[in-house]
């Protein structure tokens, strides 16, 4: 995807002993907990509580589809930067670009793919035009 992301949000982490395998390197698992708080912190950021939207009824956002690079380790100790990019805001779903980095380094890049369901069918509705708005 090449076009221009319509916002940006960071998230501050500090690997810690739990995110890390017996050699203190940071388990690959980890990475998609990372991601996730900082898309949560996103939406949180822009007004949109995903708590609030379940309990409503009102839909939900859900992953559906994730390629994930990794480029290089974090390890024990680091403080990594999260990033989240939205891409592109179509009738259900939003393409978004994550990152993961030390610093200027780039560890782990992923593309993914957020759709928006029927808490109760899991079935993809239109996302409201309200939470459009608030997602630019």
């Amino acid at each position: 995807m090449s076009l221009e992301p319509y916002s940006m949000n960071t998230y501050n982490v500090t690997v810690f002993l739990e995110d890390t395998d017996a050699g203190g390197i940071v388990y690959h698992a980890r990475y998609l907990n990372f991601m996730e708080r900082c898309r949560t912190r996103f939406f949180y950021h822009k007004g949109i509580d995903h708590a609030q939207l379940i309990t409503s009824r009102a839909g939900s956002f859900v992953v559906t589809r994730m390629q994930i690079d990794f480029k290089s380790p974090a390890y024990l100790g680091d403080d990594l930067i999260v990033t989240f990019d939205t891409v592109e805001i179509r009738g259900a779903s939003i393409a978004c670009v994550q990152q993961i980095m030390r610093q200027e380094q780039v560890l782990v890049k992923a593309t993914i793919t957020l759709a928006f369901v029927n808490p109760q069918t899991g079935k993809p509705i239109r996302i409201p035009e309200l939470l459009r708005t608030k997602m630019h």
